[in-house]
């Protein structure tokens, strides 16, 4: 009966964990650094996936102005400038992901509609550019272009129906603001939503996080000259 007791208990206190983590922490991963206009703010790629129910917006304060923010986020990928953000911990699942250090002129002429990045080396993941609008607007959605965009589907084989906005607005002649949002949509079921509270969300948060901040510091590196 003790031991029936104990594993009650342990039982108990896993089940307060989990809840603890589904309703306090990830609320807060879901709007890090974001203001309340920010996150109630209709932003543009909102309505590519209208019935997404994992809603993401982040945000940081960057000490450049918004041209000099914007080339950053355009060449984003593997197939172009990287992501920014831990290409270490990327690089262990064989990513071969570089983190560009410069912005390239070759990665900055994009046409919507047509050209897509790519988030692994073989190209079997790619986001097909939606909205080009410099310095302001960078959407992606799943999908290549000549697929159409990703159903929801099977979240453990990728099939994941999304939309990743980058904006970035002006604060003043010196000072912008980096919004990144994602709106995603899959198959809900048991398994599905146990990976994604426990294991894409914190490495969701992880990866934005840094990518944020990867692009603030060269923004304003390249920004004091």
């Amino acid at each position: 009966m003790r031991r029936l007791h104990k594993i009650a208990f342990t039982a108990s206190a896993v089940e307060a964990l989990a809840a603890a983590h589904w309703f306090a922490l990830l609320p807060r991963l879901r709007r890090w650094g974001a203001t309340p206009d920010e996150l109630e703010r209709p932003l543009p790629g909102d309505d590519l996936v209208p019935d997404a129910f994992y809603v993401t917006t982040r945000a940081i304060a960057v000490d450049a102005p918004a041209a000099d923010v914007f080339p950053w986020v355009v060449q984003i990928g593997q197939n172009r400038g990287g992501f920014y953000t831990y290409d270490a911990l990327e690089n262990l699942f064989r990513l071969d992901i570089h983190s560009a250090d410069t912005v390239h002129p070759e990665w900055q002429a994009l046409e919507a509609g047509r050209d897509y990045v790519t988030l692994d080396p073989d190209g079997t993941m790619k986001l097909t550019v939606v909205t080009l609008d410099a310095p302001h607007a960078f959407v992606l959605r799943t999908g290549a272009p000549d697929d159409g965009p990703q159903p929801p589907g099977s979240f453990f084989r990728g099939e994941i129906a999304a939309s990743w906005a980058f904006i970035v607005e002006p604060r003043g002649a010196t000072d912008s603001r980096l919004v990144i949002r994602w709106r995603a949509q899959w198959l809900p079921t048991v398994p599905a939503k146990f990976a994604q509270a426990f294991f894409l969300e914190p490495v969701h948060f992880i990866m934005e996080a840094g990518m944020l901040r990867g692009i603030r510091d060269r923004a304003q590196r390249a920004a004091r000259g």
